[in-house]
């Protein structure tokens, strides 16, 4: 099992066990096939949990971060940091990229019912 597909497992293990306020930090790194992305890829909540993610970018560059089911889509500037909330108010999946990016593949967030 690679390393960001067990940060997912253990992500979305820790917010079946609990409930409410989801707290994370996603930071932008650059993976072993050179290619920058979001990690950990995945979230996962339960629907009604507010989420709240901080993004870490350690590029020069900017980058953005978007969940466009729930309205985010921010761009965090070389080497800043950017914080964004939002609530899990709908169950499903949902995919999360770089706007700024498009060939950047990012994730999903996964909404348990």
């Amino acid at each position: 099992m690679s390393r960001s597909r067990f940060r997912a497992l253990v992500v979305l293990l820790l917010v079946v066990a609990r409930a409410a306020e989801i707290s994370l930090t996603i930071v932008n790194v650059v993976s072993p096939q050179d290619v920058k992305i979001w990690e950990p890829t995945s979230v996962a909540a339960k629907k009604g949990d507010r989420i709240t993610l901080r993004l870490v970018n350690k590029h020069a560059d900017e980058h953005g971060y978007e969940i466009a089911a729930f309205g985010v889509k921010e761009v965090v500037p070389g080497d800043k940091t950017a914080t964004v909330s939002f609530a899990a108010d709908r169950a499903g999946v949902f995919p999360i990229k770089c706007h700024l990016h498009p060939a950047h593949v990012a994730g999903q967030l996964v909404v348990l019912e």
